[in-house]
């Protein structure tokens, strides 16, 4: 039986309220799942609050998902994206700050970020504002466009572009901070 035959027998069952199946599903897909959530929330108790969230509402949900539309995982994924953002709303508005600063400093130069491997970028997010994390998010991980970012966060696509700009810059400033502190560590052991 393949992997496809499988998930669909899965759905069909979890449609039909299968306990058993909604927890094979839910282990099949909450480690995926997990490490986008990662990039969204706050913490970790924040991110593991979001998967569950978002599987309660999958399987309250799982009547509209249509496979020709698309895969399994990449609608559990939206309404992820989708359920970090009602929070958000909830809780707070989010600050884009100093928009209007950074529009004007794209640069065509190779940049350091984009030399970086994903790991190492999902570490120095945590370290960004909650606006610049999450548009890098959307735009640089997820690949949407200025515009859908727009409509997702009720801001302009000018805005989204600023704070994208934003956060390659504090990320920048960030790589460097951490370079001249590693070359530092790195000369005072050798020196000893």
């Amino acid at each position: 039986m393949s992997k496809k035959t499988n998930i669909k027998q899965l759905v069909k069952r979890c449609k039909n309220q299968e306990w058993a199946a909604q927890k094979e599903l839910y282990l099949l897909y909450a480690d995926e799942m997990m490490s986008i959530a990662i990039r969204y929330a706050r913490d970790l108790s924040s991110a593991k609050d979001l998967v569950q969230e978002t599987f309660l509402t999958f399987f309250k949900k799982i009547d509209q998902f249509d496979e020709e539309k698309g895969t399994l995982g990449a609608w559990i994924s939206r309404i992820l994206i989708n359920q970090s953002f009602n929070d958000y709303r909830k809780n707070q508005k989010m600050i884009f700050v100093g928009e209007e600063i950074f529009t004007a400093e794209i640069s065509n130069e190779t940049s350091i970020i984009e030399e970086l491997e994903a790991e190492d970028i999902l570490n120095l997010l945590k370290e960004l504002p909650e606006g610049c994390r999450i548009i890098f998010n959307l735009k640089v991980i997820e690949g949407y466009s200025h515009n859908e970012i727009g409509k997702m966060l009720d801001i302009t696509a000018s805005a989204s572009r600023s704070q994208l700009t934003r956060a390659k810059k504090l990320l920048r400033l960030l790589i460097e901070k951490k370079s001249i502190a590693n070359n530092y560590s790195k000369s005072s052991i050798k020196t000893k």
